[in-house]
């Protein structure tokens, strides 16, 4: 019984992870676990939240912290920036320089240790302000 039960972890986690790799929309763990329960509809959420952990320890994800809204997850692990639309929620890459912020940080505090920096910008997306105006 228990090698069924790794070979069903073993599985969920195979799609969780295919599911965020193949994802552009930055999804939280509830649009992971929707996606997820299209193949394996016994998934749980609290399953999917364990792997997502997992896998952004591991490197292989990038959690967002997006204040005010559910996490969300990254397939691009290196370090960029997101802009995050106020109205609609929806989570975009930006090309920014974080490197230069966490170079400026070190001149600043060069015994802080600080090896990564995270840049949310909040604004309205185009769809978003043409709605408004």
């Amino acid at each position: 019984m228990e090698n069924s039960s790794r070979k069903r972890n073993t599985r969920q986690k195979a799609a969780i992870e295919r599911v965020v790799l193949s994802a552009c929309d930055h999804p939280t763990a509830e649009i992971v676990c929707d996606r997820v329960k299209e193949e394996i509809p016994s998934v749980s959420l609290g399953t999917v939240y364990r792997v997502l952990k997992g896998l952004a320890a591991e490197g292989k994800v990038r959690e967002i912290s997006v204040p005010d809204a559910p996490s969300r997850f990254d397939k691009t692990t290196h370090m960029h920036a997101h802009f995050v639309c106020l109205s609609c929620g929806k989570v975009e890459d930006i090309a920014v320089g974080e490197k230069e912020v966490v170079a400026a940080a070190v001149k600043l505090y060069p015994h802080a240790g600080i090896c990564e920096a995270e840049i949310i910008l909040k604004g309205y997306c185009p769809d978003c302000k043409e709605k408004s105006v």
